[in-house]
């Protein structure tokens, strides 16, 4: 066998991904809403246990309130919020971070597309954090000595209360840890949480605002580790190679759950989509049996609030990068009862403006572009459709 046909060959044992996708039922984060605590929140940060697939063992993770992500907090433009963020992290750093010897393994997959550490040794100062943390709203119009600057960090035990004026207007914004040189790890790790600043100006618009119809989406990728067998074992994992110096995970996570599907009505759904990635960038596609479906997508705002006007999605999808954010509606009227609509990622990692054609999304397997597996989210309806799209 010639080495073209090797090659070939190592690539496609890669495209039947290890986990089955679209098995576990998209969870939604417990909401915060500030006004239903006088604007006085307060949220612990603690380790935790989180079962990121069904067919995955728990995990331990670093999360707001010990969960992946953190509680969904609401607040109102012009109210303003005071959060104490108490650290009541111990034991240790839930994450094996690790340079694999080798950008390959012998078969010339890239060591990124596969779960385990390829043949690293975890990296002993990663194993040694010891949770001090700090606290940034990322998008937030915030006072400099409560922005959450890396080098302002708590330890555990300690406390810090930030307060946020919330005088701006109705957004998508995300908190997250913010120490510095270690935000990567504190955020794969799990310390990353949504927060959505709502006015009435935007109110009596019409759109859609809490359950079940507005969605919060946090995406991230995701790698896990093997035991001595090769099975996946649940334990976080963070590698780079010695030519790729960022970390692309193989598992792409929504809301915490590696490929999950959500049960939506025949009816228009609001998303809140945020990239929570490290590095990986996103090109969304929606695809209805095999066929593009961007028609039934209008964007209608970005990181700071809503457009001037709503857009159609261009014609290759929807790109995210790192901690970028979209306000989508999707149109799910016209559907029967069982149809599905599946979001794929088309974007080469690292990103060099290059994604697979929307028309072929559903073979963007492409293990020389870090993108193993192209399954984000899938979308099936239930209940009888009542409303015709124009």
């Amino acid at each position: 066998m010639d080495t073209f046909v090797c090659e070939v060959v190592a690539m496609m044992r890669m495209v039947t991904p290890p986990l089955a996708p679209f098995v576990d039922r998209l969870p939604l984060p417990s909401r915060l809403i500030a006004t239903e605590h006088d604007g006085q929140l307060t949220v612990r940060i603690r380790a935790g246990e989180h079962r990121f697939h069904r067919d995955l063992p728990a995990s331990s993770i670093w999360g707001f309130e010990g969960t992946v992500p953190g509680p969904l907090i609401e607040a109102e433009r012009g109210q303003p919020v005071t959060v104490e963020w108490r650290n009541e992290l111990e034991g240790p750093f839930p994450v094996s971070d690790t340079v694999a010897p080798q950008p390959t393994d012998a078969d010339g997959v890239p060591v990124q597309c596969l779960p385990g550490l390829s043949g690293g040794e975890p990296e002993r100062h990663t194993a040694g954090l010891t949770g001090h943390t700090v606290v940034h709203l990322h998008g937030g119009l915030t006072p400099a000595s409560y922005d959450g600057w890396a080098e302002n960090i708590f330890a555990p035990g300690q406390p810090a209360v930030f307060h946020y004026p919330m005088d701006q207007r109705a957004a998508l914004l995300w908190y997250h840890d913010h120490v510095m040189g270690i935000t990567k790890f504190d955020v794969y790790a799990g310390l990353a949480g949504l927060w959505i600043v709502r006015e009435d100006r935007e109110r009596d618009l019409g759109l859609p605002e809490g359950p079940p119809f507005e969605v919060p989406l946090l995406i991230q990728d995701r790698n896990f580790d093997l035991d001595e067998q090769g099975r996946l074992t649940g334990r976080l994992v963070h590698k780079t190679d010695p030519e790729v110096m960022e970390a692309f995970a193989p598992f792409t996570v929504v809301n915490g759950k590696v490929w999950p599907v959500l049960d939506v009505q025949p009816a228009t759904y609001r998303l809140r989509v945020l990239n929570g990635s490290n590095a990986r960038t996103y090109r969304l596609v929606l695809l209805g049996d095999g066929a593009p479906e961007l028609e039934r997508i209008t964007q209608i705002g970005t990181d700071h609030g809503l457009l001037r006007t709503p857009v159609p999605v261009p014609a290759d999808g929807v790109l995210l990068a790192s901690a970028e954010r979209a306000d989508l509606l999707v149109d799910f009227s016209d559907l029967a009862p069982g149809s599905e609509l599946t979001v794929l990622n088309t974007a080469a990692a690292p990103f060099d403006g290059s994604s697979f054609p929307v028309a072929d999304a559903e073979n963007a397997a492409d293990l020389e572009s870090l993108l193993p597996y192209p399954q984000v989210l899938r979308f099936r309806v239930v209940g009888e459709a009542k409303v015709r799209r124009p």
